[in-house]
């Protein structure tokens, strides 16, 4: 009779040691996948802006130094020989990855804001007063798109492209311009543009320099009611 007691009592202890092993087990597969997670979303983080990066260099042909990203890897992995990573592994992980991120998206802001303001600075809006008046208008609109996507603190996708198809878009209208259009003929035209200008306004001069650029068959003349 003791005996069964005694085996009871045994059994029912085993019994007690794999259900505390098993909530030991479901606590540490807990701790494994919030942390996991936590490393997951910064690594996510990071290699969005690798993508960036790459888009970058496909469309620019600027490089960002992308090394630090492969050196985390290799620190976590290093690290995690032998069994299943500590807190400490995770954490520095996850902190390891956050600092690349935070730098490739500085240098990736800095490369596209260099190389976006010299392809600004080297559109010439002087060019666009000769071009027929919608098609100025739309250049105009242009160039104003071109500033505002370069001068970007926050550079993706959508700001790569879109300004790669507002500069297309913008030599496809520059292409038959000619290069040498004076100064003098874009100010006479935004003198047009304002309005209230008379023929007697007009000199000679401007009437050539119209006709030189055939900016002339974009200009009606009437006769004044009173």
């Amino acid at each position: 009779m003791s005996t069964s007691v005694l085996d009871k009592a045994r059994e029912l202890q085993n019994q007690a040691r794999h259900i505390a092993e098993a909530r030991k087990d479901a606590v540490q597969q807990e701790r494994l996948v919030r942390r996991i997670d936590e490393v997951r979303g910064a690594l996510d983080k990071a290699t969005g802006q690798v993508t960036i990066a790459s888009l970058l260099k496909e469309r620019t042909g600027q490089s960002v130094d992308l090394t630090p990203l492969m050196g985390a890897y290799e620190r976590f992995v290093n690290k995690s020989r032998g069994g299943l990573p500590g807190d400490r592994v995770f954490t520095e992980a996850q902190k390891a990855l956050e600092a690349c991120a935070k730098e490739f998206t500085s240098a990736i802001r800095e490369a596209w804001a260099q190389w976006a303001r010299a392809q600004v600075s080297g559109v010439s809006s002087v060019r666009f007063a000769a071009l027929a008046p919608a098609e100025r208008r739309e250049a105009e609109a242009l160039l104003r798109d071109l500033r505002a996507y370069a001068e970007r603190r926050a550079v993706d996708g959508t700001v790569i492209r879109g300004f790669c198809t507002a500069y297309a878009d913008m030599m496809r209208l520059l292409a038959h311009a000619p290069s040498d259009v004076p100064a003098e003929l874009a100010q006479l035209v935004e003198r047009i543009d304002a309005g209230g200008m008379t023929l007697r306004d007009l000199s000679a001069d401007d009437i050539a320099l119209l006709r030189q650029y055939d900016q002339d068959v974009w200009i009606s003349v009437t006769r004044k009611a009173d």
